[in-house]
C-alpha cells in the first residue's frame, strides 16, 4: 500500500509533469515530478530550494523524501537558485540521507549571515563532484545550462523543457569582484530564474526564487520577453514588495515584469503574515499582484496552511490542486510534535479547503 508520500507526489499514469509547492513557513522548497518516458514509472525528480528549519507547521524534506524514495539517486538533481538559508538549509541532511546526483546553482558566493548554510551546500557541491556541478546563466536558449569551466552545453531533462533566466553572465562577473557587504547586498539581482514548459499547447511554470525588481528591470524582462509568459508565477521573494519596488518608500514601482509573464496562477510560499519575520507576503506587493492575477488564481501557502500541486499532462491540460495532508504526516515544528495537527488536518483529501473550493481540482485547458 502507498504511503502518503507517494500517493500525494506520484503521478497514477504517465506523462503528467507535476510540480509540488512545499509548505515549510518562511522558505521555499519546490518538487519537481519530470515525465522522462511512456511508463507510469518513467519520472525523476528535481527539488528547486531547500527549507528545513523546523517552523510550525512546515513539511520535513527528509522525512517527506524517506518515504517517498526507496533507493538513493531517485530524488535526481537539486537546483539552487541563491544561497540563502532560506533556499539552502538542510541540504546536507538531505544529501546525506537521500542522496542525489547533480548541483545547479547560481554561483553567488554570499556573506556572514549565510555562510554556515553556504559551507553545507559546497559540502554537497564537492560530494557530487565537478562532472555533476553546473551553473545557472541565462540565456534564450532552451534546455542549456553551463559547465563549472564556463562552456554551455544542452541538457535535457526528460519531456520537460527550461530556459534560464537569470542572473546574466556579465553580472556575474561585475557580482565576483565586488567586496562581500556587496556582493550579499546584491545577491537577489544574481538569482536563479528558471521556467519549465511541458506539454502540447505548451503549459509553463516559473519559477523565480528572490529575485529583485533590478534583476529584473536590468537584467530580465528587456532581454527574455518573449520567453517570459507563464501559466504558473512563483512569487518572488515569498510575496516580497522587492519584486516591484526597491523598499516601501519607492515610487517608481516597476511592472513592466509581470505584465509580460501574465500569469494565470501565482503561488506565495510565505507563512501568514504574522509568522513572517519579515511580515512576508508585504499588502503592498499583494495589492500589485491582484491587478495582473484574479484573486481567484491566488494560492498563499500560508493561508491554511497547505501545500499546491500543479500538473501539466501531455496535451496542454493545467490543473491545480491544494493538499494537506503531506503536512499533517510531514508537517512539524517548533511548537512540539503536534504542531502538525491544524485546523488545516481535518481537510485531508487534495483539493478540500474550505475556502478554496470554487477553484480547486479545476482542470484548466487551453489559456
Amino acid at each position: 500500500m502507498a504511503n502518503t508520500a507517494e500517493k500525494i507526489i506520484k503521478p497514477d499514469k504517465a506523462g503528467i509533469f507535476r510540480t509540488v509547492f512545499l509548505y515549510t513557513g518562511q522558505g521555499e522548497s519546490t518538487l519537481m515530478v519530470i515525465p522522462t518516458g511512456s511508463g507510469v514509472d518513467d519520472y525523476k525528480y528535481i527539488l528547486v530550494d531547500s527549507d528545513r528549519d523546523f517552523e510550525k507547521n512546515e513539511v520535513d524534506l527528509v522525512s517527506l523524501f524517506k518515504d517517498l524514495f526507496k533507493n538513493k539517486g531517485e530524488l535526481h538533481i537539486f537546483i539552487n537558485t541563491h544561497p540563502h538559508n532560506d533556499h539552502i538549509g538542510g541540504i546536507k541532511e538531505v544529501y546525506d540521507e537521500i542522496g542525489f546526483n547533480e548541483v545547479w546553482h547560481s554561483n553567488h558566493k554570499p556573506g556572514e549571515d549565510h555562510k554556515a548554510k553556504y559551507k553545507d551546500l559546497q559540502y554537497v557541491i564537492n560530494k557530487v563532484g565537478k562532472n555533476n556541478e553546473y551553473h545557472l546563466l541565462g540565456t534564450n536558449d532552451n534546455n542549456k545550462v553551463h559547465k563549472v569551466n564556463g562552456d554551455s552545453i544542452i541538457k535535457k531533462l526528460g519531456e520537460v523543457d527550461y530556459v534560464v533566466l537569470s542572473p546574466a553572465k556579465y553580472l556575474c562577473e561585475d557580482i565576483t569582484e565586488e567586496d562581500a557587504d556587496t556582493r550579499d547586498k546584491r545577491i537577489h539581482e544574481q538569482c536563479g530564474v528558471i521556467k519549465f514548459t511541458f506539454g502540447n499547447p505548451a503549459k509553463s511554470v516559473l519559477i523565480t526564487g528572490d529575485s529583485d525588481k533590478e534583476a529584473w528591470k536590468e537584467h530580465i524582462t528587456d532581454y527574455h520577453k518573449d520567453k517570459l509568459p507563464a501559466d504558473v508565477l512563483s512569487a518572488s521573494h515569498h510575496g516580497s514588495r522587492t519584486f516591484f519596488k526597491d523598499n516601501e518608500e519607492d515610487e517608481d514601482v516597476y511592472e513592466g515584469h509581470i505584465e509580460a509573464i501574465k500569469p494565470t496562477y501565482l503561488i506565495i510560499s510565505a507563512p501568514k503574515q504574522e509568522d513572517s519575520p519579515h511580515d512576508h507576503p508585504h499588502d503592498d506587493a499583494m495589492q500589485l499582484y491582484k491587478k495582473h492575477v484574479n484573486e481567484d488564481g491566488i494560492f498563499h501557502l500560508g493561508s491554511e496552511p497547505y501545500s499546491v500541486i500543479v500538473d501539466i499532462d501531455a496535451s496542454g491540460n493545467l490543473e491545480v490542486k491544494t493538499d494537506t495532508e503531506l503536512i499533517r504526516e510531514y508537517g512539524g515544528g517548533k511548537d512540539g510534535d503536534d504542531g502538525n495537527k491544524n485546523e488545516a488536518s481535518k481537510f485531508s483529501s487534495i483539493g478540500i479547503l474550505p475556502s478554496r473550493t470554487q477553484i480547486d481540482n479545476k482542470p484548466m485547458g487551453l489559456i
